[in-house]
């Protein structure tokens, strides 16, 4: 078995005993013997799992882990996120005391340099946002970064952020004494066994029952597959779908450099695409993260015996980094580098890792695709994974790191080759708001794609879908100008949103993922799973969300039911494999219910605006008045020869209807529409307005952190029905709520903001935005998020105490509210 230190050299340990024997039983098999794997096996240890086996191919701490940087920032972009990477830092510096093996934990800091007005905006974004995950983080001068780096250039900084901590750990080492834990505590490791094929048992669900090995077969109650680059290929054996491929990264060493020390924190220069931090001996590692990079071509199978092997250097792909190198570090040279790491990692289509039970099996947890920082998330992940298996459910808000969010077409060969290029380089790329991927684009479009290009649309892209995010002037560039205080487009969304709040608006909303429940035993499963009630008239219309035990949202949707046993399912785009997988979860084998996605199937056209009715009256001889299509309704209709359902939703907060028809017939009806006089709006539009009126939207305010009753969402509970999370429901209720959501309104109209901006009450960080924007409507930027308070919350906490909200490094006083900053008595939808 080898080891590596920190100069990438492997070194033996005797520690692991050869198993001549594979057992044919355990409760649970991990697969990989990296730091990811060993970090999951240390925690079932610690939670008590007994009979827990530890494969490995070849040694532990080879493939991807002996050849990381090693680097451990704790700061992400997300709360649950960071917590992540908080706990990676809790367990490593823990691990020399409980296994007396030392991980090489060293917490230096960190720090990140800003050489560019907006890289500096985003710093100060990010340590506002420090403060509120708990994370110490300190904005200081360019000329201070100096102190940290003796040779540091500085003369194009602005300035720098400073984490204190941050840390490091020698990536070997580190695996070595988590696997030393997890021995201790009666986990088995085995070394030289590959694991070549998933046992399945197909079914409703595919059921993973074990592990077939070049040594034979192990059954088990859980294969944990932490193979990170092998993970993929192990997949496609039983047609699971784990999207990862291997991208190229490089770094060097250098010798030992005057005026280094171990104590230097792992820097980051984001603008040039670099990092670097200081070995024991006094040397660098310089590494680098480019725009763009190369995919490892090896079609769809890593090599087995890819251990400890690296990729051939390549200097000319990193001449240019180093050069970047050479600007900011003074007197760094070629003749300072002693060695090339050209190592290949797992990246993933989004940059972000992935865990949990992959769609629609039982019995696996896939843990990987660390997208570089996998040393950095591991612990944490690996922490969080075995509370994930023992609870059934994630046990904070991971959606976005749910390997469910992806679709089946992100695991093709070709799409991941050119995204994961693009992937690597998003570690240090500007985290613009709204910023879309550029690769691996049109896949999906909806039927009316051509229509929007002829209206000059920018698109944006959604699980693979290409959307109309607003629509240029003609004679302008249809296309994204990001920026931190004002965006291109957004003058041009005000004018969407003036027509929809003025006049009339056409929105193309097809994406929505769409499904057919049916069967006699459908309407007890939705009742089962849904906190409305779905016991209701025929072609009424139920806006529900489906909770978990603990009583949070696993996703919020629209049911119509179409017959007595029939019931159309309507949800958010990014959640047609999730919702389809948890509603089949709970689904009996042997129940008369059939779950059909008819996504792609059924185009949806939605006609809103004070005027929406006039406009639908003048094509169609259906009678749209309150008395006759009330809202919350939906009726079968025909406009200019189309059959559709019509139903009377809104999610921008005016009066309309979303049109619902096969997808074939949409180009027609959008022709009709807008010969009558509705104008295209947009996704970004969209937004704004929902925002505007304060509609929820899951990934925003709804996740599974919150409850019903804390997104202010009760009155969609039906409380004299038994559903799937109820009793927790009613604990809170008697207990009373410790955060809520509130809405905002800023009171100095120069300010943007766009999410993500900490909330202060009576000086004090109480939460963070979870949606905003600049209201075209109020002229004012406005957001949602949730407020934690130590008191049960009353109707008075809000005017007993004075909001403001942090951006750009300012305080800005804000107005606080339940109601929405538009229309709260709901006048407009009613109209």
């Amino acid at each position: 078995m080898v080891q590596t230190l920190h100069n990438n050299t492997p070194v033996k340990a005797e520690f692991v005993v050869p198993q001549t024997n594979l057992p044919s039983q355990a409760r649970v098999v991990v697969v990989g013997g990296g730091i990811a794997g060993c970090g999951v096996a240390y925690q079932l240890a610690l939670a008590g799992w007994n009979d827990v086996v530890l494969l490995e191919q070849s040694s532990l701490a080879s493939g991807t882990t002996w050849h990381s940087a090693g680097q451990v920032g704790q700061l992400r972009a997300s709360s649950a996120q960071t917590m992540v990477n908080k706990a990676s830092t809790e367990i490593f510096a823990s691990l020399l005391e409980d296994t007396g093996h030392d991980p090489g934990w060293l917490q230096c800091g960190g720090l990140q340099l800003a050489s560019s007005d907006e890289r500096l905006y985003q710093l100060q974004r990010n340590a506002a946002m420090a403060e509120v995950f708990g994370v110490e983080a300190t904005m200081i001068s360019g000329e201070k970064c100096a102190q940290y780096y003796p040779m540091l250039n500085t003369e194009d900084l602005k300035g720098g952020i400073y984490l204190p901590g941050d840390g490091r750990v020698l990536p070997g080492e580190c695996t070595i004494a988590l696997a030393k834990g997890a021995m201790k505590r009666g986990v088995k490791i085995i070394e030289n066994t590959r694991c070549e094929a998933l046992i399945v048992e197909e079914g409703q669900l595919k059921r993973i029952t074990g592990v077939k090995t070049n040594r034979g077969e192990i059954k088990a109650d859980w294969v944990i597959m932490a193979g990170n680059m092998w993970m993929r290929q192990m997949g496609l054996q039983a047609e699971i779908d784990i999207p990862v491929y291997p991208c190229e990264h490089h770094y060097v060493i250098t010798r030992p450099v005057e005026g280094i020390t171990r104590e230097c924190p792992c820097a980051r220069d984001p603008n040039a695409g670099l990092y670097f931090r200081a070995l024991d001996d006094g040397g660098l590692k310089l590494g680098a993260f480019k725009k763009r990079s190369k995919p490892w071509q090896i079609g769809d199978a890593v090599p087995d015996k890819f251990a400890f092997d690296l990729l051939e250097p390549d200097w000319p792909d990193f001449e240019e980094p180093f050069s970047d190198h050479m600007h900011r570090l003074k007197g760094i040279s070629r003749d300072d580098i002693v060695k090339f790491i050209n190592g290949p990692e797992a990246f993933t289509p989004d940059n972000n890792f992935i865990m949990g039970q992959p769609f629609m099996t039982e019995g696996l947890f896939v843990l990987g695709g660390w997208n570089s920082a996998g040393i950095a998330c591991s612990g944490g992940a690996a922490k969080y994974a075995v509370e994930w298996i023992e609870n059934g459910g994630m046990t904070l808000d991971l959606c976005s790191v749910d390997i469910r969010r992806f679709m089946p077409f992100q695991n093709g060969r070709k799409y991941l080759q050119e995204r994961v290029s693009e992937v690597l380089g998003l570690h240090y790329q500007m985290a613009w708001p709204g910023r879309q991927m550029e690769t691996s684009r049109g896949i999906r479009s909806s039927a009316l794609y051509e229509k929007h290009k002829a209206h000059n649309a920018c698109f944006g892209e959604t699980a693979g879908w290409e959307r109309p995010f607003f629509y240029a002037p003609s004679g302008e560039k249809a296309e994204f100008e990001y920026s931190f205080l004002e965006q291109n487009w957004q003058k041009w969304t005000a004018g969407e949103v003036k027509a929809c709040r003025k006049d009339v608006a056409l929105l193309d909303q097809s994406t929505f993922a769409k499904y057919r429940f049916s069967g006699k035993d459908a309407l007890g499963i939705l009742q089962n799973l849904c906190g409305a009630d779905i016991d209701t008239k025929i072609n009424k219309t139920i806006y529900t969300g489906l909770f978990n035990e603990k009583g949070t949202f696993e996703s919020d949707l629209t049911v119509v039911r179409e017959s007595e046993d029939s019931f159309y399912l309507i949800t958010a785009t990014g959640q047609q494999m999730k919702d389809y997988d948890w509603i089949t979860r709970h689904t009996p084998e042997s129940a008369d219910a059939t779950l059909m996605d008819v996504t792609e199937d059924r185009a949806v056209l939605s006609v809103m605006g004070p005027n929406s009715r006039k406009l639908l009256e003048k094509i169609s001889e259906v009678d749209f008045s309150n008395e006759a299509f009330p809202f919350g309704t939906s009726q079968l209709i025909e406009i200019a020869g189309i059959k559709l359902r019509a139903i009377r939703l809104s999610y921008v907060g005016e009066l309309g209807w979303e049109l619902h028809l096969p997808s074939g017939n949409a180009p027609a009806l959008w022709d009709v529409l807008f010969e009558k006089g509705a104008r295209p709006i947009g996704n970004n539009a969209i937004s704004a307005m929902r925002i505007e009126k304060s509609y929820r939207a899951y990934g925003h305010e709804l996740s599974p952190d919150e409850t019903p009753l804390e997104a202010g969402l009760g009155f969609a509970v039906c409380w004299e029905k038994d559903f799937l999370g109820k009793e927790a429901l009613l604990a809170q209720k008697e207990t009373g709520l410790k955060k809520r959501m509130i809405n905002f309104v800023l009171e100095d109209a120069s300010v943007k903001l766009w999410g993500s901006e900490p909330i202060l009450c009576n000086g004090e960080v109480c939460g963070y935005t979870s949606s905003a924007c600049f209201s075209p409507t109020l002229g004012k930027s406005i957001a949602m998020g949730y407020v934690k308070f130590e008191q049960k919350f009353t109707a008075t906490f809000l005017r007993e105490n004075n909001f403001a909200i942090v951006n750009l490094g300012k305080t800005h006083d804000a107005i606080a509210s339940l109601s929405a900053p538009y229309d709260p008595k709901r006048e407009k939808v009613n109209g």
